[in-house]
């Protein structure tokens, strides 16, 4: 097609020297001396095809018809997902507590934590661990036995620059923004306002239970429940949840009772403390178990600066002590300033129910722990695998690997999932390998074998054992 000479109604006629799309378009340098690039359709070619008709293109001597492979079924696809998540090192949310290695103490403290919470008003944990090490997988772990046994979850990630731990209103607000319910997909403060507002008894039991005299819960929810403008409700909502004071809210504010403002900056540590367990004792009312707040800290807090740290360790401390409370006697009540222009108590107390965990990396500057909590309510994670925990561990991961690969494990399988078992142990133990690296070569073993059925699995293992040795 190249060379041959065709001509346009419009430019005349010309030569073709590129075929782009397939044919269907052609570059033509016409006897003008100008160059365009036009549908094939619009030219005559050698004054032999009639104006219109696409030009002949030669058939090629075999078509090869590409069959797509049939969808994958709902559980395979899951099982896919599922791998993919493992290969990065991630078990997703609803899989945690099935996909979890040596956390058999850290499981049960964290289900006695939570009676505790829910019995006496709160509790506290704290996780220390290096990379990849499981804290972000405990946090997960604590979400979903939170959300089973009923409770709020509001999970919360520091970041150095847009969440420093330093910044207690902004760990507020966001906690209130992606607060999690076990019986909605919804997320945010306002299900639990909207559901709370439409019961009579609410508002006057959670007025008894305060101890403040200007509580923001309290006076937000009074607006939320009288007014009958959905716009109205909708900035009292905003503002409970961290959003801006606007005058629309005037409107909608009890008459002879001033605005109790929510403090974004200055000494704050204590009424952050104050709402958490506030919005606590606001879940029991709404037939919840209580609030859980969980902090994944990483290292934000050993980057801080040095004039940063004080105000990122008055807001743990005062959460763990809005938690704990008479439960404790390590943290004192008066170590907390209030606020220049109002006063706050540090805790509700009475029909509460507040638990608390945060994560900290290892580090020289990491927070001061065993100063704040017993020996107890701290987790420290160390490199350690049971050879037993790790097969059942691999044996779950090849029945997903097979699910969504659709094949039928054998005896290679069974041999690769015993030995590597003990070498994947052997790895955590001496510091070759974290958890989350782990997790990553398990599924890159059985990778391995669906790609190579010929793989020698004495070598593939011999391998496995150089590496983790």
């Amino acid at each position: 097609m190249i060379g041959e000479h065709v001509e346009h109604p419009q430019f005349g006629p010309g030569q073709v020297v590129a075929v782009y799309r397939n044919g269907t378009e052609l570059l033509v340098r016409f006897e003008s001396g100008l160059r365009f690039r036009r549908p094939r359709h619009e030219f005559r070619a050698d004054g032999r095809a009639p104006y219109g008709q696409a030009l002949a293109e030669p058939q090629p001597a075999f078509t090869a018809t590409y069959h797509p492979p049939p969808p994958m079924t709902q559980t395979q696809l899951e099982a896919r997902q599922l791998i993919e998540s493992l290969r990065v090192g991630i078990a997703p949310a609803q899989h945690v507590p099935e996909l979890t290695i040596n956390l058999h103490a850290e499981r049960e403290s964290l289900v006695r934590a939570l009676n505790q919470a829910h019995q006496h008003g709160g509790d506290v944990r704290a996780v220390v661990g290096e990379y990849g090490y499981g804290k972000s997988h405990i946090v997960e772990l604590a979400t979903q036995e939170a959300l089973t046994r009923n409770f709020l979850v509001a999970t919360v990630s520091l970041d150095l620059l847009e969440l420093p731990p330093h910044r207690a209103f902004d760990i507020y607000r966001e906690a209130m923004r992606h607060l999690r319910y076990p019986d909605s997909d919804e997320r945010g403060l306002e299900p639990l306002l909207r559901k709370t507002a439409e019961i009579q008894s609410t508002l006057p039991h959670l007025r008894d239970l305060s101890p403040a005299e200007l509580d923001p819960l309290v006076i937000g929810l009074q607006a939320v429940a009288s007014t009958s403008s959905s716009r109205q409700r909708k900035a009292w909502i905003e503002w409970l949840m961290g959003g801006r004071r606007v005058r629309l809210m005037n409107r909608a504010m009890p008459r002879g009772v001033k605005f109790p403002s929510i403090y974004k900056i200055g000494d704050n540590a204590r009424q952050m403390a104050y709402l958490f367990t506030a919005v606590s004792a606001l879940a029991r009312l709404g037939n919840y178990s209580g609030l859980c707040v969980l902090v994944d800290e990483a290292e934000s807090y050993s980057l801080l600066q040095a004039y940063q740290r004080p105000k990122a360790s008055l807001f743990f401390q005062a959460v763990i002590y809005a938690a704990l409370r008479d439960g404790q006697n390590k943290i004192q009540a008066d170590h907390f300033p209030q606020h220049r222009w109002r006063d706050y108590p540090l805790a509700y107390d009475q029909g509460q129910s507040l638990f608390f965990l945060f994560t900290v990396t290892r580090s020289d500057n990491r927070l001061p722990l065993p100063e704040w909590l017993a020996e107890d309510q701290i987790f420290y994670l160390e490199p350690e695998a049971d050879p037993q925990e790790a097969g059942r561990f691999l044996q779950r991961i090849l029945t997903y690997h097979a699910q969504a690969y659709h094949y039928e494990p054998d005896e290679r399988h069974g041999q690769v999932r015993r030995g590597a078992a003990e070498h994947l142990a052997v790895g955590i133990r001496n510091g070759r390998l974290s958890m989350r690296s782990a997790v990553r070569l398990a599924v890159e073993l059985f990778d391995l074998l669906y790609l190579h059925p010929d793989y020698d699995v004495a070598a593939l293992l011999d391998e496995l054992r150089d590496q983790v040795r």
